[in-house]
């Protein structure tokens, strides 16, 4: 048997063996929606924090990044530094409210604070969202990392995408039509195992191939490459940008981002669903070696030595060409330089693992939401539970096809990271902020929570290409909005950059909810009170038994804050 044959044979076992552990998963579960949506009260914690960073480290991250990395250097690692701020918000604040009000649906949390006209939208954003920014950049991501190092077509790079988002889309689907949400969880610590024995393998190639060790690291003829604060001016992340962010865009995506927040909802108890993320949160301390850390060791190979061998195969036209460099054929290229012939079929399954896990997660996520926030609401309330598994089933089926339809447009849109984040800071900005207001001010009322949602987005556009970018609005000769903010101001804040920006966004949603909240009627607080955060939960319900220090939430997390701290301390 020849390498390559070995590479396609051990992607082959690699896809059979998820539809095995999908089948033995989710048999007899298919009678009960909530078993087989939210693998209601089953899940240790070992299994919800490996599913919740294998399901996070979806193509956005394992190729987007290292293609960011390769151009920026360590200032990416500060989105892994800040993980304590938001996971922290998530074990004390977000999942206590989440669990004690048997929360199902990030929708179904709007529709009880606020109203269900609040609940209807959302759920019917979060769904396109979801199909067109989060699955679709995951099957582009996918399908392009297979097309690029195992082409089914040689030649024809179109064909080889679409063959490959084929077959991404038949396994992911079948595994989650039939296996449901504790198939996607015990399938993503398989997944977990995969990604970081993989991720490992890569970075140590990688080094291997560094002249000097990490001293070339230093070498890089960029004077931010080895820095993580950035000056206000810099791009992509200002340091400004890391603060304006953290509860926007990474609340959103930690704390109420449906495919990663679901994980915790199949929780045997509370406790599980809390360590599960400082579980997590002990991996996401090695996450950059895998999504950032290959990306800027190219870049080294590329800089010290650029008439090497290995030079000219890291040579993205990054000097020579700026504007055409393609950040997301990095990690495609680590592979196939680095990685022999009959190795490479079990390097690109370590990878695919991340893909495979966020590509099934979003899938039953959007069966989920659809079935209860749609189809339960609106079409069928009455809906027996075998009918409501069946329609979850179909929608993940007509979903999965229409975003395999939309995902190679991605590569028209900058690339897997700059479409990810700009889609994102529309998106998540407005939802980040009207669960911040609803959770923790109990004036803040159904007529603002609806504002924010319906003018949110329309709003973070107009804010990122006329506000931010100091224009006026002009239309047909008439100034519907002035130049508000100077040139100066504009350059010393860095206005035009789309995280600075999307922290200014949520600064002015939040003012215009508080306004509308001051003139509208609020809910009574007796009904919104089990809703919103309290001292009590804080800690573990009464129900609970008690823990010893070493199986104490607060230990461990605590812990673990230090210990990023003294990372960040020593990157610094």
């Amino acid at each position: 048997m020849t390498g390559v044959t070995l590479d396609y044979v051990t992607i082959a076992i690699y896809f059979a063996a998820l539809l095995v552990v999908g089948f033995l998963t989710g048999r007899g579960k298919r009678t009960s929606s909530d078993s087989y949506f939210l693998s209601k009260g089953t899940l240790p914690w070992w299994a919800i924090g490996a599913a919740y960073v294998a399901t996070g480290m979806n193509t956005e991250q394992l190729i987007g990044q290292n293609g960011v990395g390769y151009q920026n250097g360590l200032v990416m690692v500060n989105w892994n530094l800040i993980a304590p701020a938001v996971y922290g918000t998530l074990i004390y604040f977000f999942y206590p409210v989440y669990l004690r009000n048997g929360i199902r649906t990030m929708p179904e949390y709007l529709g009880k604070r606020f109203n269900s006209a609040s609940q209807n939208i959302f759920a019917v954003f979060l769904i396109i969202s979801y199909v067109l920014m989060n699955l679709a950049v995951v099957f582009y991501g996918g399908a392009m990392l297979l097309s690029e190092v195992f082409p089914l077509v040689p030649g024809t790079p179109s064909a080889n995408l679409w063959l490959w988002l084929a077959v991404l889309a038949a396994v992911s689907g079948i595994c989650t039509m039939y296996g449901g949400e504790s198939s996607m969880v015990y399938g993503a610590f398989f997944q977990f195992l995969l990604i970081f024995l993989a991720g490992g393998a890569l970075f140590w190639l990688a080094y291997s191939q560094l002249p000097g060790g990490f001293e070339s690291l230093w070498k890089v003829p960029d004077p931010g490459f080895m820095k993580l604060i950035h000056p206000a001016n810099a791009n992509p992340i200002p340091w400004h940008a890391i603060l304006l962010t953290m509860f926007g865009l990474h609340l959103y995506y930690s704390c109420i981002n449906q495919s990663l927040v679901q994980r915790g909802f199949g929780a045997r108890t509370e406790w599980d669903a809390r360590l599960a993320i400082v579980f997590a949160g002990a991996f996401v301390l090695l996450r950059p070696m895998v999504e950032i850390f290959p990306g800027m060791i190219a870049r080294a190979i590329y800089e010290v030595s650029p008439d090497s061998v290995m030079g000219r195969a890291f040579d993205f036209g990054l000097r020579s060409n700026p504007s055409g460099y393609l950040p997301d054929r990095v990690l495609p290229r680590l592979i196939a330089v680095l990685v022999p012939r009959g190795l490479q079929g079990l390097m690109v399954v370590g990878i695919l693992a991340g893909v495979m896990s966020t590509i099934s997660a979003l899938l039953s996520s959007i069966s989920t939401l659809f079935t209860y926030d749609v189809y339960k609401k609106w079409i069928n309330p009455r809906a027996a539970d075998k009918r409501l598994v069946t329609i979850g089933s179909v929608t993940t089926l007509v979903l999965m096809v229409f975003s395999i339809g939309y995902a190679p447009l991605i590569q028209r849109m900058g690339g897997i990271f700059v479409y990810f984040q700009t889609a994102a800071s529309y998106f998540a900005v407005p939802i980040a902020s009207v669960f911040l207001m609803g959770m923790f001010w109990k004036r803040t009322t159904p007529a603002a929570a609806l504002t924010a949602l319906v003018a949110g987005i329309p709003f973070g556009m107009l804010m990122d290409w006329f506000i931010m970018e100091g224009k006026p609005l002009v239309v047909g000769g008439l100034v519907l909005i002035p130049q508000l903010f100077p040139p100066g101001f504009v350059e010393a804040c860095n206005t035009k950059n789309v995280f600075v920006c999307s922290g200014f966004n949520q600064f002015f949603l939040m003012l215009m909810m508080i306004v509308v909240s001051l003139f509208t009627q609020t809910r009574p607080e007796k009904e919104i009170r089990p809703l919103m955060w309290s001292i009590d939960k804080f800690f573990l319900p009464k129900g609970e038994p008690s823990r010893s220090l070493f199986q104490s939430v607060g230990f461990w997390f605590v812990l673990l804050t230090l210990i990023y701290v003294v990372v960040y301390m020593i990157w610094h």
